[in-house]
């Protein structure tokens, strides 16, 4: 069984790469893609009501931190056109770049809803979200979106721009459908990958940490600025609550101590640009 999971192309590696994906960004009509500014540009002529200037902080940091996007079909196509999620992991963070070849390894250019007529016309097995079979990789199906199952209960989506790549709970999601992808190679038994030790909500935003520790997060003009990972887990959470806290780089400088003010005043109380219990308490609320 393990051997699956390590066997591109097979619903359990399929699973466990998407899985490894959480955290991700979502980038309206991206294939899994590096995120870069060339791209942002890009899309933002094709897609200009997916890429307005509110959101251009939010993929700039996403650019900054090297990450990789798709939207939600894109997940899937992405994986197939880089042959099976190859390099793609090793890219998160890094300077490394990845091969992707358009339409290859038996995956067309369909959008959410093309993807499910497509894998009917192609033979595949489908149902009713009531019939879900314990399979993972199977796709679940919406119209206009689709998310794919990890097992016990659970999926990965690429939710959307405020959301990126969460893991979700299948109730409460509204999914019509699962359907088997038509060039993933599935078995009738299947191993469940294990998942990250991250909740899963209907529609709370994930993110990769949400540890935003317990000291007091202060700037001071002309002092050393604060560093850590609870830093990091603010500036990311603050971005997907739309606020730029500057580059994503666990540094508490003045733009974070600014935007900290912001969401502070937003939210009702005090105002000071210090991360302390209230405001931590805020940052954790939807």
């Amino acid at each position: 069984m393990s051997d699956r999971i390590n066997t591109p192309f097979t619903n359990e590696h399929f699973a466990a790469w998407c899985l490894k994906m959480l955290g991700q960004p979502y980038w309206y009509g991206c294939v899994v893609y590096k995120c870069t500014e060339s791209l942002r540009s890009r899309k933002a002529k094709q897609y200009p009501d997916h890429y307005g200037s509110s959101r251009t902080a939010r993929y700039r940091q996403d650019v900054a931190a090297k990450k990789v996007a798709a939207d939600c079909i894109g997940g899937s196509k992405g994986y197939a056109w880089t042959g099976g999620g190859q390099g793609v992991l090793e890219a998160v963070g890094t300077d490394k770049t990845f091969s992707s070849k358009y339409g290859s390894n038996g995956c067309p250019d369909k959008g959410a809803n093309g993807m499910f007529t497509y894998a009917k016309q192609k033979g595949m097995d489908w149902g009713a979200i009531g019939t879900l079979p314990e399979i993972v990789g199977l796709a679940l199906y919406k119209s206009g979106h689709v998310g794919y199952y990890i097992g016990n209960g659970y999926a990965v989506e690429w939710k959307g721009f405020s959301y990126g790549c969460v893991k979700t709970k299948v109730a409460g999601r509204g999914w019509t459908h699962w359907y088997k992808l038509p060039f993933i190679q599935y078995s009738a038994t299947t191993e469940t990958p294990v998942a990250p030790d991250q909740p899963a909500t209907p529609d709370a935003p994930m993110q990769p940490s949400t540890d935003y520790g317990t000291r007091l997060l202060r700037y001071r003009k002309g002092r050393t600025m604060l560093k850590g990972d609870d830093v990091l887990a603010v500036q990311a959470r603050l971005i997907v609550l739309g606020f730029d806290p500057g580059t994503v780089d666990g540094i508490y400088g003045p733009k974070s101590a600014a935007a900290v003010t912001a969401f502070q005043t937003a939210r009702g109380i005090k105002a000071d640009g210090i991360v302390g219990p209230d405001t931590r308490r805020e940052l954790s609320k939807t």
